[in-house]
């Protein structure tokens, strides 16, 4: 009973000691929440229209996706934890604690949990008046106070672990201000050595996918306490295991503080660092860091390895010196280790040297054929025109298109166990590597022409997943790319539209040049029967389609198969009359119409739809070709020098609209004219009582000579 009572009057003595924290703490929660709370709400909660949006941000605000808590959190760990141990720094104030007849293990437990206590306190007490400022406003506790609760909860564990972390750089040091750099290097080593190797990895390895991105992400996500915390936040619901790594830490942090505590003498009080053994320990992986990041900073500079040296010994001196002036007050003392000095460098010096040479053979890898499971080729600038993500609406009840990158998607769809195509493009492009000279650009080996930048997903059989990047001329890889984009399963993971079924589809527009119409709507379901045909016929005809047919023909119409979520955005955007409402959702999805496309094409007109006038040259009467379109990118255009030429001879229309495409469609076509040098022209047509225009464009190589004499004018 005396133990127990002796505890809670050192717990008091404490909050006395540190009343200004106490009150701090207080103040920030209070402005951070139910004053927040009351801002946020306002006149608008009054509103029914907005009143269930306004909830859903209120749990989001009160719950564990509060950004701005983090930063409460983190300034709050470090104020507490310095506080709570701050007299271990003070020679008098140690002599006078540690002279009161106290167990010293209560001693550290009054100071150690008081510093949870006081934010717990604070934060719970300001959780209670949010709650009942939201009652207020007409929101019942019950609708928030299960996510603010759980908010609750999980926010003061994270606490917790950043806490102990502090608590523990505190007891290490012997300095309040060193204490603080401590903890500072704690929770920022490994996060900075991990972005440096992470920058040598995708400056050195030039098959790097993302820069090391996928490699390095869930290694940074676990860096430090504060990394693993803010990736939790950042995640919303942290996982069972999350949460069970987060206790387990702060369980370790907690026991190696009191250890230390423990063996902490008194006379540690002004040192920069209590315990001896721990001052190379901290010391030599600074160096290290600070040595490999001067030599990677001078070489992204200047690439040149003199420079790399120089910054190597750079961070090498300047961290050493200042570390030992750190530790010893001494000048004198700056080169007392010259030795590790020497061996951080030397290390630096052999991770610089490993990327920078490539000593681990990373860019030259290609698993074994026999290795791998499967491959996935993403050859994004080839189909860049893709819509690769999907339509949602908000709490709000707003549209907007959620993105997905190509890669993403396709690397979860394609899965190429005949993967002969995909081995030799790799092959070829890793002996094209070897030829490179990198130091001048890589680029002496090139022919000419298109280069193409893609990535590459192997799934080997022993479960690793291998990621790289690649960049290759064209014409050394055409025989492979055909054979791509004749395997229906690297098409069917490249083209979202055959994931997409009959019940998500709402709608079918056609599109051409300007000219825009819905041909199937599902009207209660009147409509429904064809649009499911027009599906499984348009996805029959881009199944079958060839490299051969892509190669003589271009897309003269665009059709879009409208998602569910789709319809609802144009809907709305026709019912308030706006022509630009939810554009960037209701313009996604559009897929090139061939002229080959039969099935697709009988359909469209059963719907009514003059498709045989979209080949038709009859109803050209004037071609305008804008030759400034081709002077623009001359050195010498000038921008008053406007130019166009008409062309009305039946036969030169002919012939250069044989060999032209509608410029919109142009990159829809792989394999088509989009790649060459072209020039723009507007087609004036007419269809019954009717004019339009749209905007073609033509190989330059390919028009008519009286029209190329004057572009070499």
């Amino acid at each position: 009973m005396t133990s127990r009572s002796l505890f809670f009057n050192l717990i008091n003595e404490d909050i006395k000691r540190r009343l200004w924290a106490v009150t701090l703490a207080f103040l920030m929660f209070f402005f951070s929440l139910p004053v927040s709370v009351a801002m946020i709400l306002g006149d608008y909660v009054k509103r029914d229209s907005v009143k269930a949006y306004m909830i859903s941000e209120l749990q989001q605000f009160l719950g564990f996706q509060n950004g701005w808590m983090v930063f409460l959190i983190i300034v709050l760990s470090v104020i507490m934890g310095v506080t709570s141990f701050s007299y271990l720094h003070s020679r008098q104030k140690v002599d006078f604690y540690h002279g009161i007849p106290v167990n010293r293990n209560h001693l550290f437990w009054a100071n150690y949990v008081n510093g949870i206590l006081i934010v717990a306190a604070a934060y719970g007490v300001n959780i209670v008046l949010s709650v009942g400022v939201a009652a207020a406003y007409g929101i019942l506790p019950a609708e928030i106070i299960g996510t603010a609760l759980t908010g609750f909860l999980l926010f003061l564990l994270h606490y917790a672990m950043i806490y102990a972390v502090t608590v523990l750089a505190m007891i290490m040091t012997g300095s309040v201000i060193v204490g603080i750099f401590g903890t500072v290097v704690f929770e920022g080593y490994f996060a900075a050595l991990l972005l440096v190797l992470q920058g040598c990895y995708g400056y050195f390895f030039h098959t790097s996918y993302k820069g090391g991105e996928e490699l390095f992400l869930p290694f940074l996500k676990k860096s430090s306490p504060y990394a693993i915390f803010i990736s939790n936040v950042a995640e919303n619901r942290p996982t069972v295991p999350q949460i069970i790594i987060v206790v387990v830490l702060f369980i370790l942090f907690t026991f190696l503080c009191l250890l230390l505590y423990r063996k902490r003498g008194s006379e540690s009080a002004k040192k920069a660092m209590a315990f001896k053994i721990s001052m190379p320990l901290i010391r030599i992986p600074i160096v290290i860091l600070s040595a490999l990041f001067g030599s990677f900073f001078f070489y992204l500079i200047r690439s040149d390895y003199g420079w790399a040296v120089f910054g190597l010994f750079c961070g090498m001196f300047l961290s050493h010196c200042v570390i030992e002036i750190i530790y010893n007050f001494d000048f004198r003392k700056l080169f007392s280790n010259w030795k590790q000095m020497i061996a951080s460098a030397l290390v630096a010096a052999l991770v610089f040297a490993g990327f920078q040479l490539d000593l681990f053979g990373y860019d030259s890898f290609i698993p074994q054929e026999s290795s791998i499971e499967s491959m996935a080729v993403s050859l994004t600038d080839k189909n860049n025109w893709v819509s690769y993500g999907e339509a949602v609406r908000d709490g709000q009840g707003e549209y907007h298109w959620e993105y997905q990158s190509a890669d993403d998607y396709i690397f979860s769809h394609m899965k190429l166990k005949d993967n002969k195509a995909a081995y030799s493009l790799i092959k070829k492009v890793v002996e094209n590597n070897q030829k490179r000279d990198w130091d001048e650009g890589g680029w002496r080996t090139r022919r000419g022409g298109v280069v193409h930048d893609f990535s590459v997903k192997y799934d080997l059989k022993n479960g690793k997943e291998v990621y790289r990047s690649y960049s290759i001329d064209e014409s050394e890889i055409k025989e492979e790319l055909v054979q791509l984009y004749e395997d229906p399963n690297f098409i069917q993971a490249v083209y979202p539209i055959f994931s997409q079924t009959a019940e998500n589809t709402a709608a079918v527009r056609v599109s051409r040049g300007s000219q825009s119409r819905i041909v199937s709507r599902d009207r209660n379901g009147t409509d429904k029967a064809m649009t499911e045909k027009l599906l499984q016929a348009y996805q029959k005809d881009f199944g079958q389609l060839k490299v051969e047919t892509m190669t003589k023909e271009n897309p003269v119409a665009s059709i879009q198969f409208m998602t569910s979520m789709q319809a609802e955005a144009d809907s709305r955007r026709e019912a308030n009359q706006s022509s630009w409402q939810y554009s960037d959702v209701t313009s996604r999805g559009y897929y090139p119409v061939y002229p080959s496309f039969t099935n697709t094409l009988e359909l469209l007109k059963e719907c009514q739809l003059d498709v045989d006038n979209w080949t038709s040259i009859e109803d050209i009467h004037e071609i305008s070709i804008d030759l400034n379109s081709y002077y623009y990118d001359k050195p010498t255009y000038e921008t008053n020098s406007l130019r166009y030429f008409k062309v009305t001879d039946p036969q030169m229309i002919a012939q250069i609209m044989s060999e032209s495409a509608i410029e919109e469609y142009s990159g829809m076509n792989p394999f088509g004219i989009w790649n060459s040098e072209r020039v723009s022209f507007t087609v004036s047509s007419s269809a019954g009582n009717s004019l339009y225009e749209v905007q073609y464009t033509v190989p330059v190589d390919l028009l008519p000579d009286s029209v190329k004499e004057l572009l070499k004018q």
